[in-house]
Order: structure tokens, then sequence, then C-alpha cells
């Protein structure tokens, strides 16, 4: 029987996936640490993700529907609000735990300063066939608000544990991103709250063919809308704001959109023109390969970590 006040409000949105969906409940249930509620939100999926989730006999288990499709941030900010527990686990829906991860992230959160705000962890990517493709090692912890403005190292929602209080002190995710809203939520709660981890992999990431994360036409207007969302704060640091500009124009040349990849280049001359060393360097090294391969996504994935 659930407690009347769980401890952590594990939220998973989920939209059309009622094939993955399974997995990411049942690493949930399977948890060592039971202080728990799963708020599932579905955002007007058209598949059988509903009777998927009611084969479920778990009363911690509360299951929220919209009534049409909102995205992904929407569905998060659903979760969120419906949430009842000291702490905020977020889980994408193709995604998976190990079963010790919870346990683990609220004792260290009992251990570590009252302004740590998220607890992080390493996490695995695994590919179609089940075999792990990369695994990531948290680094830093601390006041992560500069490394941040950089890039997110923090891993997909899928990996912290977040305080309830941060939502209340930042607001909810952004809906108008198209991606990056994670980074987006980790600069804003780093503006406030320290960032510790756990030495330690405890979620698994599997990689499929209908990620965002590897859909370049996607991304680049999420990844637009944050740098302007934060341009103003970029402003103060040139340096970091001409990683992005070139880190866009980038995107825009894997993608083949070559015009605006130029138009990103040239902003990024315009805050710094020294950079045109290293954006020839890229095009040398880099452009042949795209050219031959073209905008396909596998390609497009491959090169998601080298921009």
């Amino acid at each position: 029987m659930i407690s009347n006040s769980p401890i952590v409000s594990v939220i998973i949105p989920t939209y059309n996936r009622a094939k993955l969906l399974e997995r990411a409940v049942n690493s949930v249930l399977r948890q060592t640490y039971k202080e728990l509620e799963l708020i599932i939100v579905n955002d007007s999926s058209k598949d059988e993700t509903e009777k998927a989730i009611k084969k479920y006999a778990d009363d911690r288990i509360k299951y929220i529907c919209h009534q049409k499709n909102l995205g992904g941030s929407a569905a998060r900010n659903t979760g969120i609000k419906a949430a009842q527990g000291k702490y905020i686990a977020l889980l994408d829906d193709d995604d998976g735990w190990f079963p010790e991860k919870l346990e683990k992230q609220v004792k260290h959160f009992a251990e570590v300063s009252d302004n740590v705000g998220l607890v992080y962890s390493g996490f695995e990517v695994i590919d179609m066939n089940g075999i792990v493709i990369q695994k990531t090692y948290p680094k830093f912890k601390g006041n992560l608000y500069m490394r941040l403005l950089e890039r997110s190292m923090i891993g997909g929602s899928s990996v912290p544990l977040i305080k309830r209080t941060c939502f209340k002190k930042v607001g909810l995710f952004d809906q108008s991103l198209r991606s990056c809203q994670d980074w987006d939520m980790w600069m804003r709660i780093s503006e406030h709250y320290a960032f510790d981890f756990i030495p330690e992999i405890l979620t698994k990431m599997y990689s499929h063919s209908h990620q965002l994360s590897s859909d370049y036409s996607s991304m680049i207007p999420g990844r637009t809308r944050m740098i302007e969302k934060h341009m103003k704060v970029f402003q103060k640091h040139p340096a970091i704001l001409v990683i992005h500009l070139k880190r866009i124009g980038k995107m825009h040349c894997i993608n083949g959109t070559w015009q605006e990849a130029i138009c990103w280049f040239k902003k990024a001359l315009k805050v710094n023109f020294l950079e045109i060393i290293k954006i020839v360097a890229w095009c040398v090294l880099e452009l042949p390969s795209i050219l031959m391969f073209g905008p396909s996504k596998d390609f497009k994935k491959y090169y998601r970590n080298k921009i």
C-alpha cells in the first residue's frame, strides 16, 4: 500500500509507445525504494497505451490522460503539478532504471548539503540489439551554472532526482522548446541550487529509430529557440556564445541545409572573427564525409556527439 506522503514522485510522460512503455514502468515498480508514486501521463496516444497501463494492479500508479496531444514538456508539467513527493524523478517512456537507482539517490540527498537541488548519476546507452554502446559517468558537481551555459552534461531527464522545491523556484518545463527542454531546466535550476552525483551507472537509455535526439530537423528549431531565449546571458560570455552559433551551423551542415549553415557561421564570426580558422578546419575535415553520406539518420546520430 502506498503511503499517504510518498517520498518520490516518478513521472513518465508517454505518447504512442505502448510497446516500449512496459519496460519503463516495470523498472519503476522493481525499485528497491518503495515509498514512491508513479504518475503516468498519456499525452493523447492513439495506440494501446491505456490498455498497457491498466493491466497493472499496483495502487502506487496514478494515470492521467490528456484530451489532446500537447507535447512531452506539457506532459511532464502535468505530472509535476500532480506530484506529492518530496523528490521528482522523471523517466522517459523509452528508458529504464537499475533497481537501486532511487534508493541510492534518496540516500545521497540525506548526506549532502541542503543547497543541493539535483542528484544525478551515470547512464549507459543500449542499441536495438541489446548491446551497450556507450557508458557515461558523471564528473561535475557543485555550482554548475557556467558549465551548463555551454552544454548539458547531466544526461537526459531520466537520469537525475530533483527536489520538488526546485520547480516551485524556477518554474516548469518550457513548452515552447521542441528540444533542449532538459538542458534549459538544468540551467535554470543551477542558478539557485548546487548539483551532486553518484559515480555509478543507474540509468539505461535505449537507442531506437524514433528518437528526437537523432532528428536534426526537430533538434535545430529547439536549439535555435534555446539560444534565443538565453541570448542576453550568452552575450555576457562571448566565448560560450560563439560555441553555440558554430554548433547550430554544424547541425545545419549535417542536415543538408547549407544556406542556414552559412548564416550561423557568419553570426559566429561577428562575435569573434578568429573563429574562421576553426570553422574552416572543421569543414575541411568533416564536409567530405557529410557530402558523401548525406543527411541519413545513422549519419546524423553518429555526429550527435561531435559538434
